[in-house]
């Protein structure tokens, strides 16, 4: 079997990377999410504490063949990386990210610009009442098609734009 050595592979990474079986743990027994920030570069959150997930949220820096190198949090500054080792963060990065995360964070490259069109809108036009159906606009009795199926009632677009009433 050919391999690709422009691409991450694991095995590689993981023979690269020293840790103890209480980090390789922990990782196991957490949840995750990775976000790639910037070239070589991928945000790690710890999701398993909850609504304080977000004072748990660190970088992990790769080098270029995708092997994590070092990582913002306390742990690897004063514990794991002056002893060789690589943290919880680093680990899961390599393991639960694996090699389409390594790969995308050494792929990176941010638009200076933003790439299409975006459309602002408000919350009231995402909460809609209407159902996801248009506006009956300028339309009677007789011409709307909503309020026909309702016998009495109005459709709500009708009632809105004071075109019917309820009926008492």
């Amino acid at each position: 079997m050919e391999t690709n050595t422009d691409t991450v592979e694991s095995s590689i990474v993981l023979e690269q990377l020293a840790f103890d079986t209480k980090t390789a743990k922990r990782v196991a027994w957490s949840d995750w999410a990775f976000t790639v920030v910037a070239p070589f570069e991928i945000e790690v959150q710890n999701l398993s504490y909850g609504h304080l997930a977000e004072d748990h949220t660190y970088r992990v820096m790769v080098d270029e063949q995708g092997v994590p190198v070092s990582c913002t949090c306390p742990g690897f500054e004063y514990h794991h990386g002056p002893n060789g080792r690589v943290g919880k963060h680093m680990l899961a990065v390599a393991t639960v990210g694996g090699p389409t995360l390594l790969e995308a964070a050494r792929a990176f490259y941010p638009s200076p610009e933003p790439i299409g069109a975006t459309e602002t809108t408000t919350a009231s036009k995402k909460l809609k009442t209407d159902g996801g159906r248009g506006p009956a606009d300028n339309s009677t009795d007789n011409e709307c098609t909503e309020c026909a199926g309702l016998s009495d009632l109005p459709c709500f677009d009708c009632y809105a734009a004071s075109r019917r009433e309820l009926p008492e």
